[in-house]
């Protein structure tokens, strides 16, 4: 496994323990929002949705990002080019040097995912034929809000 992972260290602009924790950060915090979420809300209504964002989406912010602790050091420490770069679960790198991940945007991927397999043979099409719009509206917003984030100087994004 290490020998494919290396080829895939440039591609992905991250070495091996941060592909790996970044897979295994979105999967664990859009499991849990798929098992958990809706049986709060159905349990508690309109306040077990606001349960749901808080505890899980800040827990999980917090495992993702900020995590203290399982070897990951939480401070920012000087990468390969003497920049600041944070440890987390998932790996977000400066300058353009690894993908930005995203919890929503994994958990948006794994719902879909979950639709997708779940739905009879006949419906995918379907879905897929309803999701299409929407998932372009979604990433030209999402290049519209890196380049407006790239433009302002607000991160360490370089266009």
């Amino acid at each position: 496994m290490n020998g494919w992972l290396l080829t895939y260290n440039e591609f992905f602009g991250m070495y091996n323990a941060g592909i790996l924790t970044t897979l295994f950060g979105a999967f664990a915090v859009t499991f849990t929002v798929l098992q958990c979420w809706p049986k709060l809300v159905k349990d508690f209504g309109p306040i077990g949705g606001f349960m749901a964002a808080s505890v899980m989406i800040g827990t999980f912010w917090i495992v993702n990002h900020k995590l203290p602790g399982f070897g990951f050091s939480t401070g920012l420490l000087p990468d390969m080019e003497g920049l600041s770069m944070q440890f987390g679960l998932i790996h977000q790198g400066a300058r353009g040097s690894a993908p930005w991940v995203d919890m929503g945007w994994s958990i948006a991927s794994g719902f879909f995912l979950c639709d997708l397999l779940c739905a009879p043979g006949k419906e995918r099409g379907a879905l897929v034929k309803e999701a299409f719009p929407r998932w372009c509206v979604i990433i030209l917003g999402g290049i519209a809000g890196g380049i407006l984030v790239g433009l302002t100087g607000y991160t360490n994004a370089v266009l």
